[in-house]
C-alpha cells in the first residue's frame, strides 16, 4: 500500500506541475494572439483536480493507520494509576543541578 500510495503522489504532482505548465503556456499563447485572457480552458482545471485528489488519496495511503482522536479512546487501556504518570516531562538533566551543587549530598553530613 505504501509503494501504491507514493506512485499516486508522484502522478499527482506530475499532474499538477503539468496543469500548472499548460496554464502558463495557454495564456502565453493568448499573449501571441493579442486575445483578452478571460479563463483557463476546462481541461486544465479538470487535470489540476484529478493530481490534487491523486496526491491527496496517495497521502492517506502512506501515513498509515490513523489515531482517535478522542482522548478517551487512547486512555481506555491504561490503569487508573497510570492516568497521572507522564514520562514525557520527567526530566533529569535540568539547573537545579548547577544551582544545588555546593549542598551536599546525603550521607555526607
Amino acid at each position: 500500500m505504501i509503494i501504491l500510495g507514493r506512485i499516486l503522489v508522484f502522478i499527482g504532482l506530475i499532474a499538477i506541475l503539468h496543469a500548472g505548465y499548460s496554464a502558463v503556456q495557454c495564456r502565453t499563447y493568448y499573449k501571441l494572439l493579442e486575445e483578452e485572457f478571460t479563463s483557463l480552458p476546462i481541461d486544465i482545471y479538470i487535470q489540476c483536480l484529478l493530481g490534487m485528489l491523486l496526491g491527496c488519496i496517495g497521502v492517506v495511503l502512506v501515513a498509515g493507520e490513523f489515531k482517535e482522536i478522542r482522548a478517551a479512546a487512547e486512555m481506555a487501556s491504561k490503569s487508573w494509576e497510570s492516568l497521572g504518570n507522564r514520562p514525557s516531562f520527567y526530566t533529569f538533566n535540568h539547573r537545579g543541578r548547577a544551582m544545588f551543587s555546593n549542598i551536599p549530598q546525603s550521607g555526607s553530613w
